[in-house]
């Protein structure tokens, strides 16, 4: 009995009674945008949105453009001088009017570029302050207490009016707090603790207030009737109300605000057809009184919209999204349109992992097993009503592993681990436990991580667990665990009282009373089963890591989803279906919805998940119809009939256009651009675009075609820069967005684009081309007739040169043989008139001699042929070789060679020969007609000339009368081949006195 005092003791001390504030909560997407995500720096002067519902950000030191997904930074340009602490106003034209200390600029939002219309005076130090917009004109306050108004079309100066209040040149304390808004042309200032109440059109000062206590600067409102709220430091949790009417203040509690504290930071918004108003860093929906809270506008974890930063102004843009400009947490945007999405989870990331679920909506709570950090217990408002974090006795925190409700109402809670079974009863009070028997002999260390509930009647339950299943018998509550599978196995479906699961790449079947094996179908290429549900046609869908397989009860398969047919993950952690006979799966890329056409709808964690990744098998479908899926950061549930498409218009601008790397400079902005031409040179080209509608910029899906190049729509994932390489010729850049893939989507944005081809693609060079080449297609024609025209007569020619090599080779043997022949003539003549033996024997052998000199001869004419050129030293040596064999047959005549020929000087073949020739010629002709006592051949070099002289003493010639003679054949065949080797041929001669023959080379 004292045992059992003591547990229950130790239970009450585990349940934690945390339950939160009843303030109503309203979730909402936020987003979170910082230094990191590329703000210019967390201290930020004012925000302001364009027509074109781009975010404008001031800062100290600069302003900057935010898109939705980047910041970019604004330089100082022509119409806007300067850059720091600046002041926008949002005209009702939708003109962006820029103060700075030089005056105030308007952005051009067509041209993307600047005008300053307004020239301040340049004594002023300070930019001027925005007052506001009455009708057509606007109006502004500057450091001398002067209000000056302008129109809002031309911007014209209608009204300069001093003021009279203090200025604030170097006064600190005199610097005004403006209201927020203007009520019927009226505004209010706050200065040095007195309140004014002004009249913009009139030009006038309608009341001020009495001397009232130090208020809050940053905050100051109109109210119909001459009211001014403000709030002060010295009445925490209330507002004061000043009546200009009738001269008295009153104060205003806020009321449904719990933890009431000091309020230092206080902001008013209409919105949405309804009013916000921020206190600190929370922020509430409220009535036009500004004294009743009615519910919180949360994050999508629960937590407060602007986190722990505390909110210095608010502002929406064109489609009714929040901006939330903090103290030092930078920007927070919240999104209008959300998907009624509950999440239900703790403020530690790392203590929401669930791995069990069990909603019961009867008793108004939803459980939910951790992995490791216990059982999570909440209200269906989202509040974390009981947590346990150990079980009795212990002090670690634990698992849960499965979670069921039995037919008492109790909870039994099956933990990571444990060999027992946990009751919690329903009350919440009592939490004890019951072993687990074993149905053989393998004993189980534990309940596995990921148990499943897959069967569960008025009498038992029947509960997977990896390798094994559990069976709870209600009635004796006891509980037996039976070993089925060797292999990993994380879904089971009861189906026809039987079980079915997958493992080892095979479906198998298992009796659901004896869980003994009945058969076994090959089932392969899934890469692992984690969950298994039967559809309302008896079909059994199993969710796989690669995708999602729909068979029949044979293990045919009927269908798969994967990425191909539009699948944006193919890893399905749990499977839902829902009155509608929709399919909602949860994937490691968030939630998706396919129905009975197949179209699937996308949502992840920036429509309200808790995050992207989920758990497998953790989903719940309640009574009523609400879908809970589990998850790495909590629990998220929905209705899913009221997960609908919102109507909304999207449009896309085109946020930059670059070529070749540089931004396009065109005279309109690049959102107003609708087409461009350029040079072929200029051909690569980058596109940023972006989606400007009710969501995030991020939370659409973008499509985009270059008609001309892409058959097919291609989708942009991450908002990343789209790039081509075009070549010449016309194109059309279409963009789409939506929040599906649309593979028949028309286009939302279009750019013509034209590449202009080189002069010699463009069609006028192509015909000239055409005409060039006709022509010289005509001369090539021509030429060809002529080349065979020049071949026939080039044949001619050769046959004349061979004629005239003939002849050539005639005069050579002439040359060379002639006066050999000469000497066998003559020793035969002596032979015929010599009687001696002796002698005849001499002359017999001299003939033969002469013989072997012409066949000398011949092979001197050959070696002529041999080579492409000779030395000079070799043309000598033939020459040598030519006189000297004339000693023996011409005994009578003395034979002299002297002199060197030059070295290094080299002839070709043709030249060698023909100087060769023409010395035997002379030589032969001295022999034959000069009757000479001797021959003389001398070589000498002059001025890198080659001389050759041949002189002999014979009788010499009258050249004239010789030319006319046989001897005249000689002489020509010497000044032929002079002639035709270009040598310098002179001879000198007459009757009497020798002949000298001189040659230069």
């Amino acid at each position: 009995m004292r045992t059992r005092y003591c547990i229950l003791i130790c239970i009450c001390c585990l349940f934690i009674g945390t339950r939160v504030s009843a303030q109503r909560i309203n979730r909402y997407n936020t987003f979170s945008y910082n230094v990191n995500e590329g703000l210019l720096q967390t201290t930020i002067g004012q925000l302001a949105i364009d027509r074109n519902n781009l975010c404008w950000i001031s800062f100290p030191n600069g302003i900057q453009q935010f898109d939705g997904n980047h910041f970019i930074t604004i330089k100082i340009q022509p119409g806007l001088p300067d850059d720091k602490y600046v002041k926008f106003f949002s005209c009702n034209n939708g003109d962006l009017l820029i103060s700075h200390t030089q005056g105030i600029s308007r952005y051009e939002i067509s041209k993307n570029s600047f005008t300053q219309v307004y020239q301040q005076n340049p004594t002023r130090k300070k930019p001027a302050s925005f007052l506001g917009q009455v009708a057509d004109i606007v109006y502004f306050y500057d450091e001398l207490a002067t209000i000056t108004g302008i129109r809002a079309d031309n911007h014209k100066v209608v009204m300069v009016v001093k003021t009279g209040l203090p200025p604030f040149v170097s006064q600190n304390e005199n610097t005004p707090a403006i209201s927020d808004n203007i009520i019927q042309g009226k505004t209010a200032f706050w200065i040095n603790k007195v309140l004014y109440y002004w009249d913009l059109q009139n030009g006038k000062l309608l009341s001020q207030s009495l001397p009232l206590d130090e208020r809050a600067s940053m905050f100051l409102h109109l109210l119909p009737g001459g009211k001014a709220v403000y709030y002060d430091h010295e009445n925490p949790g209330a507002l004061q109300c000043w009546d200009f009417a009738t001269a008295t203040n009153k104060k205003l509690v806020i009321d449904g605000r719990d933890n009431v504290s000091s309020i230092y930071r206080l902001n008013i918004l209409s919105w949405n057809n309804k009013f916000l108003i921020s206190i600190n860093n929370n922020l509430y929906e409220t009535d036009s009184t500004f004294w009743v809270l009615k519910s919180e506008l949360v994050n999508f974890q629960n937590q407060p919209v602007a986190s722990n930063n505390g909110i210095s102004d608010i502002v929406t843009d064109n489609v009714g999204n929040i901006y939330l400009q903090t103290i030092s947490g930078g920007i927070r945007k919240i999104i209008r349109n959300n998907y009624p999405v509950k999440y239900y989870g703790t403020l530690s990331k790392e203590e929401n992992s669930i791995i069990s679920l069990l909603p019961d909506k009867k008793n108004n709570r939803v459980l939910a097993g951790t992995n490791g950090y216990g059982l999570l217990i909440f209200d269906t408002l989202q509040h974390l009503t009981r947590r346990i974090q150990a079980l009795p006795g212990r002090n670690l925190p634990f698992g849960v592993s499965a979670i069921l409700k039995d037919n008492k109402g109790d909870y039994l809670l099956y933990i990571t681990g444990e060999n027992r079974i946990w009751r919690l009863t329903a009350d919440l009070s009592t939490l004890s436990s019951t072993p687990v028997s074993y149905a053989d002999s393998i004993k189980a260390y534990g309940i596995n991580y990921f148990a499943t509930v897959i069967h569960q009647d008025t009498e038992k339950a029947i509960i997977q667990s990896m390798f094994r299943l559990y069976r709870t018998d209600f009635i004796t509550q006891k509980t037996t665990t039976h070993w089925v599978s060797s292999e990993y196995v994380l879904g089971r479906l009861w189906y026809n009282d039987n079980i079915i699961f997958h493992a080892n790449d095979e479906l198998i079947t298992l009796d659901g009373q004896t869980f003994k094996e009945i058969k076994k179908i090959p089932f392969p290429n899934t890469g692992g089963v984690r969950c298994i549900i039967r559809d309302a046609y008896g079909n059994i869908l199993m969710g796989t890591n690669k995708g999602i397989f729909k068979t029949d009860g044979n293990g045919n398969i009927l269908y798969q989803w994967n990425k191909e047919n539009g699948l944006p993950d193919e890893c399905i952690y749990a499977i839902a279906i829902d009155k509608n006979e929709d399919m909602w799966c949860s994937s490691n890329k968030g939630i998706f919805r396919i129905n009975k056409d197949n179209y699937i709808f996308h949502l992840t964690r920036e429509d309200g998940f808790q995050e992207n990744e989920f758990n497998s098998n953790i989903v719940a479908q309640t009574e009523d119809g609400e879908l809970f899926f589990g998850g790495v950061n909590g629990v998220s549930s929905f209705f899913p009939s009221s997960i609908n498409s919102f109507d909304e218009t999207i449009q896309i601008l085109l946020t930059r256009i670059r070529v070749n790397n540089m931004d396009l400079n065109t005279h309109l902005a690049p959102w107003n651009t609708d087409k461009i031409k350029l040079n072929y040179s200029r051909n690569s080209l980058s596109f940023d675009f972006v989606a400007m509608a009710n969501n995030n910029p991020a939370q659409y899906i973008y499509q985009y075609r270059m008609k001309g190049i892409d058959k097919e729509w291609l989708q942009n994932t991450g908002l990343q820069t789209v790039r081509y390489s075009l070549p010449p010729g016309k194109y059309v850049l279409q963009l789409y967005a939506s929040r599906s893939f649309d593979r028949n989507a028309k286009p939302m944005k279009e750019l013509a684009i034209i590449i202009s081809p080189p002069f010699w693609k463009t069609w006028w060079f192509r015909i000239g081309s055409s005409l060039v080449l006709v022509t010289l297609l005509t001369y090539a024609i021509n030429q060809r007739n002529k080349r065979k025209y020049a071949k026939k007569l080039q044949q001619l020619e050769n046959e004349r040169q061979i004629k005239q090599e003939r002849e050539r080779i005639s005069k050579d043997l002439h040359d060379s043989l002639g006066a050999y022949a000469n000497a066998v003539l003559h020793n035969t003549d002596l032979l015929e008139k010599e009687k001696g033996e002796q002698k005849r024997t001499e002359l017999i052998g001299g003939l033969k001699f002469a013989s072997k000199d012409i066949i000398t001869s011949l092979r001197e004419t050959v070696w002529a042929l041999k080579k492409e050129s000779y030395t000079a030293e070799d043309c000598l040596v033939r020459i040598r070789n030519f006189i000297q064999p004339f000693t023996r047959y011409y005994e009578h005549i003395h034979f002299r060679v002297i002199g060197e020929a030059p070295a290094d000087h080299i002839l070709h073949y043709t030249k060698a020969l023909n100087l060769v020739r023409i010395v035997q010629e002379a030589i032969s002709n001295s022999i034959k007609h000069a009757s000479p006592s001797s021959i003389q051949v001398t070589s000498s070099v002059n001025n890198d000339q080659w001389k050759l002289v041949i002189v002999d003493d014979g009788k010499g010639f009258d050249q004239a009368a010789a030319r006319k003679t046989e001897q005249g054949n000689g002489l020509h065949n010497m000044e032929h081949r002079a002639a035709e080797t270009g040598f310098d041929l002179t001879l000198e001669t007459k009757p009497g006195s020798g002949t000298i023959i001189t040659i230069v080379v």
